[in-house]
């Protein structure tokens, strides 16, 4: 059951990859060095040699997941254009891709949810805060030419987008980010100045 000889970091991810179908057919719980080496077609013992414990290679899932699907804008991104514009654009671009996401945001659902270990949980809170802290130079420049807290803008926008992410998990054939854009949009277009409110 031992597969052909690969370089080391060809093979980490043959197993990480076997790891992620695992998670995905039958939830994280199932995820093994048997099930995933199984998976792979390969022996425990390599699965064990790569990672060490079911623990070490959930770890490092989620480390992949995160780096793959939370990966916000690149840096300079909107740079040359209006802040309004680089916004809307982030966000488009954010709620686009949670359809061919799909899978990996239900993977990081399932480790917030099931896998309450502290470690999991600080792991998963800073791949988060990193996710938020891509999108500061737009939502700094965009909050303060609105008189906005920028780290509350930030925060409420984050909060958009992952609630559009539990939505493309739970109900993926009524999840349109074209309608949800839609609605972001009439939304800040029909918003009253905050000094008028009634």
């Amino acid at each position: 059951m031992v597969g052909i000889k690969k370089p080391k970091i060809e093979r980490r991810d043959d197993i990480l990859a076997a790891a992620k179908v695992v998670a995905l057919r039958g939830g994280l719980e199932t995820v093994s060095a048997r099930t995933v080496a199984a998976e792979a077609n390969l022996s425990n013992g390599l699965v064990y040699f790569y990672f060490e414990s079911k623990d070490g290679l959930l770890h490092a899932l989620l480390a992949r997941l995160l780096t793959t699907t939370l990966d916000g804008p690149e840096s300079g991104f909107g740079g040359d254009l209006a802040s309004d514009v680089a916004l809307f654009q982030m966000v488009a671009t954010e709620l686009e891709g949670l359809h061919t996401q799909r899978d990996e945001v239900d993977l990081l659902f399932q480790f917030y949810f099931f896998r309450q270990s502290a470690d999991f949980r600080d792991q998963l809170n800073t791949g988060l805060r990193l996710y938020a802290d891509t999108m500061e130079p737009i939502t700094s420049r965009f909050a303060q030419q609105h008189g906005l807290a920028p780290e509350a803008f930030r925060s409420t926008l984050v909060a958009l987008i992952q609630g559009a992410a539990i939505d493309v998990v739970r109900r993926p054939e009524e999840f349109s980010a074209e309608q949800l854009l839609q609605v972001v949009a009439a939304l800040a277009s029909t918003a009253p100045a905050l000094g008028r409110r009634q």
